[in-house]
């Protein structure tokens, strides 16, 4: 008899305990924050395509593959040795190589993409802004979106005459980066908001921006309920 009335004790403490916690009054919040970087250098990937074609000759068939012209870049005043090929892949009709270029000189970039599209090289796979250190920027933009939402929430919290307690939910929306010449890639363009002051743009030629948003809850009036009772 004494089981089951511990067991029913406990039964109906949990279900007040998760009453209270289903009440709990909070202020839902997003946070949002822009890291701008300069890069530390650029990945440059160029895709090269050739048709294939068939040479008849008696009982013999030769593919045409790429000639060395073919995927030779030559640009003034670059060392060789910060180009890289793939090997080459067959897409449908066509044979397609990549050429990996690493720029390390950032103000002659636009001069190279100047370069490269006079010399015929104009499909590129993309132009990646890189830096060391990239996870450490990543965890700034994650302060810096958590900051801001708790400093929103308190701004809310206080116009309502309270306070706010723990963050009762974290959730993290999103983290990107962006650059100026990747950015016609990104699936969510729409949602990018860009801005005109001098200190405010999302994107801004010259740099890695990386952002984060970040959606919180926080107990509201925390301390009013102590001592609560559940009936």
């Amino acid at each position: 008899m004494r089981i089951r009335i511990t067991l029913f004790a406990l039964f109906l403490i949990s279900n007040c305990a998760f009453a209270q916690l289903e009440n709990i009054p909070l202020v839902t919040v997003f946070g949002e924050s822009t890291v701008k970087v300069k890069p530390d250098y650029v990945i440059l990937g160029i895709k090269i395509k050739k048709e294939i074609k068939l040479n008849s000759a008696p009982n013999n068939t030769v593919f045409e593959i790429f000639k060395t012209e073919d995927t030779k870049i030559r640009l003034f005043g670059f060392d060789d040795k910060n180009i890289s090929e793939s090997l080459i892949q067959v897409d449908g009709p066509v044979y397609v190589k990549e050429v990996y270029i690493t720029i390390n000189d950032l103000n002659s970039l636009d001069k190279y993409l100047l370069e490269l599209y006079k010399l015929g090289f104009k499909d590129y796979i993309y132009l990646d802004y890189r830096v060391k250190n990239f996870s450490d920027y990543k965890d700034q933009a994650r302060k810096e979106a958590i900051y801001s939402a708790k400093t929103k929430a308190t701004l809310i919290a206080t116009e309502l005459g309270q306070t706010i307690g723990k963050a009762h939910t974290v959730e993290e929306i999103n983290n990107e980066n962006y650059n100026w010449y990747n950015i016609h890639n990104n699936v969510n363009l729409e949602n990018i908001t860009f801005k005109l002051g001098a200190d405010g743009y999302i994107v801004e030629p010259g740099f890695l921006i990386i952002t984060s948003k970040i959606k919180v809850s926080f107990d509201r009036s925390e301390e009013r309920r102590v001592g609560k009772e559940c009936r």
